[in-house]
C-alpha cells in the first residue's frame, strides 16, 4: 500500500502568535504506526517539532508499540486519542505508563458527558470542534477543564469572531485556517501603505537604480525600519547584524532583498502596532512549499524563473486578505508572468502555479483527500511533500518581525 500524505498545519495561541501544529492525513486514528513513523522520518520533520509542538491522531493500538513510541522519543509530540479510549483499561493504563515517561497527550472531545471522567493524571490536552464548544459546553464545563489543568484546543475554528469567543472563554489554542478570510471589523477600506510598498517591489524586481530605491526608504523611514528588523529576524549568513538598506542589498543581494520586501508586505507594524502577525507566516509558508514543490513536478513546467514565481505566487494568494482589494486590482501594481496572474486570480483552472496553489489551500481548510489528488497527479510523492512542508513550516515559524532583537 502507498504511503498517505501528511499535512503539517499551524495552531493559534490567543494572542494569535504560532505555538503548534496539528499534523495528520485526515484518516484521524486510523493510521497505522509504521505510516505515521515513516512520513515523520521521510518529512525530516525533527526539527520543527522541535520548534513547536505537533500533534498527532494516534490509533491507541500504536501505543503498544516499542517501535513506534522510540521512534518519537526525541520529539515533543502530543499523541491526541480517541474519546472511546476512556472505555479501554488496558490503553489508558498505557497512556499512564508513558505520561510518566515524559509522553503528552491530548483526548479528542465530542462528548460533554465524559469531561469529568478524563484522568487529570494522563491527559494534557482536550481537542474539540469550534461549534461543539459553543453548543455543548456550558461555561461550567470550560471553568472544570481550565482548573483541571487541562489545555484546551478547538479545531474548525471558522471565523474571525468564532475566535475571539473561544478565546475569551479560555480556549488556549485554536486551529488557523480562519486567518484565510477577511477580517469583517476592519472595515472596507484598502490598505495605502502595503499598495505603496508593492509599488517599491515592482522598482526592485525592474532592477531599478539603488540610489533610487534608497531614495524612496529615506522618505519612508519606517519602512526602512522594517525592512531591517526583518532580514534581521531570521538566520541570513551574517557574522554582524544588518543596519542599513545598502548593508542589505551588498549581503542579499538584489534577488534575497526582493524576497525579504514580499515579506516585509505583510508586517503588522507597517499600519497596525506590533500586534503578531500569523498571516504573513502562513503566505511565508505558502511560499515556500510551492518553490519546494514546484521543482518535484512531473513533468517539469517550462515556466520562467519557475522557483521565483511559484514562492511570488504562494507568498502574493492572501493579498485579497490583507490590502483588502480584489486581486485583480492588486495585480495591477505588480508586472507578473502569466501563470502567476492566471494562479492567483483563478488557482483551480488549468496551469501548474494555480494547481500546486490549490492543493495547499484545500489541506489548509482540512480537505485532505483533494490535496493528495492534485499533488498525486502532479507526480509529487508523499514523502517530497512531506519535506517541502516540515521545511516551509520550519522557516516561516522562525519569522517573527515584532520580536526580533
Amino acid at each position: 500500500m502507498s504511503s498517505p500524505y501528511f499535512f503539517f498545519r499551524p495552531i493559534l495561541a490567543a494572542d494569535r502568535r504560532w505555538s503548534a501544529f496539528d499534523w495528520q492525513s485526515g484518516a484521524s486514528f486510523t493510521e497505522q504506526g509504521s505510516a505515521l513513523l515513516h512520513g515523520f522520518a521521510e518529512s525530516a520533520a525533527e526539527p520543527l517539532a522541535r520548534q513547536l509542538p505537533v500533534l498527532v491522531p494516534v490509533d491507541p493500538a500504536s501505543l503498544e508499540e516499542s517501535e513506534f513510541i522510540d521512534g518519537f522519543s526525541a520529539s515533543p509530540v502530543i499523541f491526541v486519542l480517541p474519546g472511546a479510549s476512556l472505555d479501554n483499561a488496558q490503553t489508558m493504563e498505557r497512556c499512564q505508563h508513558l505520561h510518566r515517561k515524559g509522553r503528552r497527550f491530548g483526548l479528542q472531545l465530542a462528548n460533554g458527558a465524559i469531561l469529568r471522567k478524563v484522568p487529570v493524571a494522563t491527559f494534557d490536552c482536550l481537542s474539540f470542534d469550534a461549534a461543539f464548544a459553543r453548543q455543548k459546553l456550558s461555561l461550567f464545563d470550560l471553568a472544570y477543564a481550565r482548573n483541571a489543568g487541562f489545555r484546551k484546543i478547538a479545531t474548525n475554528v471558522g471565523s474571525h469572531e468564532m475566535f475571539t469567543w473561544l478565546t475569551d472563554k479560555g480556549v488556549e489554542w485554536c486551529d488557523s485556517h480562519f486567518l484565510t478570510t477577511r477580517d469583517p471589523l476592519r472595515g472596507k477600506e484598502p490598505d495605502l501603505t502595503r499598495l505603496k510598498l508593492l509599488k517599491l517591489l515592482t522598482l526592485v524586481r525592474n532592477d531599478g537604480d539603488t540610489r533610487e530605491i534608497e531614495g524612496v526608504f529615506r522618505e519612508e523611514a519606517k519602512l526602512s525600519y522594517n525592512l531591517l528588523r526583518l532580514v534581521n529576524s531570521v538566520a541570513v549568513g551574517a557574522r554582524t547584524k544588518i543596519s542599513s538598506f545598502s548593508q542589505a542589498i551588498a549581503i542579499l543581494g538584489r534577488r534575497q532583498l526582493q524576497r525579504w520586501l514580499q515579506l516585509l508586505i505583510y508586517a503588522n507594524n507597517l499600519a497596525d502596532g506590533n500586534a503578531p502577525n500569523p498571516l504573513m507566516q502562513i503566505a511565508a509558508a505558502r511560499g515556500r512549499q510551492m518553490e519546494l514543490l514546484s521543482a518535484a513536478v512531473e513533468p517539469l513546467p517550462s515556466i520562467p524563473d519557475l522557483s521565483d514565481n511559484a514562492f511570488m505566487t504562494g507568498l502574493f494568494s492572501l493579498l485579497e486578505v490583507l490590502i483588502n482589494l480584489p486581486m485583480t486590482e492588486i495585480l495591477g501594481e505588480l508586472p507578473m508572468q502569466e501563470e502567476v496572474v492566471r494562479a492567483l486570480i483563478s488557482p483551480t483552472q488549468d496551469g501548474i502555479l494555480g494547481q500546486l496553489l490549490s492543493a495547499i489551500i484545500a489541506s489548509e481548510a482540512g480537505d485532505f483527500s483533494d490535496a493528495a489528488a492534485i499533488l498525486s497527479a502532479l507526480g509529487i510523492s508523499p514523502e517530497t511533500h512531506g519535506a517541502a512542508q516540515a521545511t516551509a513550516f520550519y522557516w516561516a515559524s522562525r519569522i517573527d518581525i515584532e520580536n526580533s532583537n
